[in-house]
């Protein structure tokens, strides 16, 4: 797993910190957890279970990873609603 930042106009720790965050947690997620969907053979049954894990990891990520980066004084980068 690779997850690549190109560093030549990031200048501080706390730019680099708003680029990696919340990504960040989304690559290491997807590193070290292998779902159960990865190898279902039925493709509803993939897509509902790929749903479920995706709500439950934007849940945790918004209500508890975010709080914790916060008060460890990172400053993080949300996109507006809406953009994909």
């Amino acid at each position: 797993m690779e997850a690549s930042l190109w560093t030549e106009m990031l200048r501080t720790p706390e730019q680099l910190d708003y680029m990696l965050f919340p990504r960040l947690l989304a690559v290491a997620e997807r590193a070290w957890h292998e779902a159960d969907w990865q190898t279902a053979h039925t493709g509803s049954l993939m897509r509902s279970q790929r749903a479920r894990d995706w709500e439950e990891f934007a849940n945790t990520v918004g209500y508890r990873e975010l709080r914790n980066l916060e008060l460890r004084g990172i400053k993080y980068r949300l996109p507006p609603p809406g953009v994909r």
